[in-house]
C-alpha cells in the first residue's frame, strides 16, 4: 500500500515526508496532487483548509502535497503520525511523529527520532531540525541526545549529553556540542592518517568539529576526565557508550522508498 507523501519543494531542493497519516493545513489557492492518479484539485478559501490521507487497502491513491508554482508560504503547517521518514540529498531521518510549522521552517521530530547526514546519526527523546533553503541549519537534541560518526574503517566516534546542538553549513554538518553528562569516543590518528588509539573522556561539554572528509577534531571544555587506549588494549566496553544502537536499517535510501 502507498503511503501518502508531503513534498516540500523549492527551485530543485525538496524535502520528502512519509508517515501512516498526514494532516496539513495550507494557504489559499494551493493545489493537492494525486500521485496515484490523474485528478488535481484547487484548494481555495480562507486557508484554513486541511487534508487527510490514510491508506487502509490495495489500489489506494497516495497524496502528495505541494505548491506547483514552487512557493514554500504555501504550507501552514502539517503533521505526520506512525512510521515517519524524512528525504532529501543533505539529509534524512525516521520517527513515530511529526510536526512542521511554516512560519519558523522546522521540523519537530518526536518518539524515538533519529537523523542522518553523510556519515552521522543524532538520536534524543526529541529532535528539532531548523531548515533554511530547504536545507538543515540548525539541530537541538533534548535528552539522551547521542551523535555517532561512521569512520571508512567502520570505527565509530560517538559523543552523547543531555542536550546536543547542531549546526549545518550548506546542508552538511558542520560541528555538534554535547551539554550536561557529556561523554566521547575518539579514535585518534597520526599525521598519515592511521589509528593509533582511542580516546575516552567526560567533560561539561564537548565539541566534534566536521570537514568535508568527516570528522576532523573534538574538543573537550572543563572539568575533563579521559583516557586512552592503544589500538590493541581498547576494552570492548570502552568501545560504546551507554544506549550505543547503529539504525541503518531504519534510513531511507531514495526518496522512491518513501512511497512505497
Amino acid at each position: 500500500t502507498r503511503k501518502p507523501v508531503m513534498i516540500i519543494r523549492q527551485d530543485n531542493d525538496s524535502i520528502y515526508v512519509a508517515a501512516d497519516t498526514l494532516f496539513s493545513s495550507v494557504m489559499p489557492d494551493t493545489v493537492i496532487r494525486k500521485t496515484g492518479g490523474k485528478d488535481t484539485t484547487a484548494v481555495a478559501g480562507n486557508g484554513r483548509d486541511s487534508v487527510a490521507k490514510k491508506q487502509t487497502g490495495p489500489g489506494k491513491d497516495s497524496v502528495a502535497i505541494q505548491r506547483l508554482d514552487n512557493k514554500v508560504d504555501s504550507i501552514r503547517f502539517f503533521q505526520a503520525y506512525r512510521h515517519v521518514r524524512i528525504f532529501s540529498d543533505s539529509l534524512q531521518g525516521a520517527c513515530d511523529s511529526l510536526f512542521y510549522s511554516a512560519s519558523d521552517s522546522a521540523f519537530r521530530l518526536f518518539r524515538e527520532p533519529v537523523i542522518w547526514s553523510r556519515d552521522s546519526q543524532i538520536t534524543g527523546d526529541t529532535i528539532y531540525m531548523f531548515t533554511k533553503n530547504k536545507k538543515p541549519d540548525q539541530l537541538y537534541v533534548f535528552e539522551n541526545g547521542l551523535a555517532v560518526s561512521r569512520t571508512r574503517e567502520n570505527f565509530f566516534n560517538q559523543v552523547k549529553g543531555n542536550r546536543i546542538n547542531g549546526n549545518f553549513v550548506n546542508g552538511e554538518i558542520d560541528y555538534m556540542r554535547a551539554k550536561g553528562n557529556a561523554e566521547s569516543v575518539y579514535y585518534l590518528q597520526d599525521d598519515d592518517s592511521a589509528y593509533v588509539g582511542m580516546n575516552y573522556a567526560k567533560a561539561d561539554a564537548i565539541t566534534m568539529y566536521f570537514g568535508s572528509e568527516g570528522l576532523k577534531r573534538v574538543s573537550w571544555v572543563n572539568s575533563v576526565d579521559g583516557t586512552t587506549f592503544p589500538m590493541n588494549q581498547i576494552p570492548e566496553e570502552k568501545r560504546k557508550l551507554r544506549n550505543f544502537k547503529w539504525l541503518e536499517s531504519r534510513r531511507p535510501k531514495t526518496k522512491l522508498e518513501l512511497f512505497q
